[in-house]
């Protein structure tokens, strides 16, 4: 059904081949040119209190995969596995957060029905998290949406970065020429 169209593709270098290898099926010619790259903290402190603190915490939320990613490579480095989220729900922001969860034997124990910050804070306005520990579990360069959306329904909230973001290199000149 895309036969003959040019699709641009801008996810990191490592999500990009299963997006372009499901376009190129269906007929496209996908164009890699990725916007950013997801690569490890270059301090994992504040990650790694967090991870030793995880039993404080009533939830989890994961907002992206690379997060989920990111999170269970420290946990193993650590020694630790999936146990270690002990009694903990887990939110995960989108289908493609929580398969990623599932991969590794978890289930999300919610997934709003519109896949942003507001829509988790939407679903958590259905349920009762005055005065319950969250952990945000997200890139550096993430906004406050959410953390700020669940401290007004009443939860304590804490956030950490899993994994760093940096915007790619700038375009080459046949891709320039390509959009222009």
């Amino acid at each position: 059904p895309l036969f003959g169209k040019r699709i641009l593709v801008t996810r990191s270098r490592q999500q990009a081949s299963a997006l372009s290898k499901l376009l190129l099926e269906a007929g496209a010619q996908p164009i890699e040119a990725p916007a950013i790259e997801i690569r490890p903290l270059d301090d994992f402190a504040q990650l790694d209190q967090r991870i030793e603190y995880l039993s404080q915490y009533h939830w989890l939320a994961f907002t992206s995969a690379n997060g989920v990613d990111a999170f269970f490579s420290r946990l193993l480095q650590l020694g630790m596995d999936a146990r270690a989220l002990g009694a903990s729900k887990v939110c995960a922001i989108g289908s493609a957060t929580a398969a990623a969860l599932d991969t590794r034997g978890i289930k999300a124990d919610l997934v709003p029905e519109v896949f942003t910050s507001e829509g988790v804070v939407n679903a958590m306005s259905q349920v009762d998290i005055k005065e319950q520990g969250f952990l945000l579990l997200r890139a550096d360069i993430g906004t406050d949406t959410l953390r700020h959306g669940l401290a007004s329904l009443g939860a304590r909230v804490d956030e950490v970065a899993v994994y760093h973001t940096t915007q790619s290199r700038e375009l080459d000149s046949d891709l320039r020429g390509m959009l222009e």
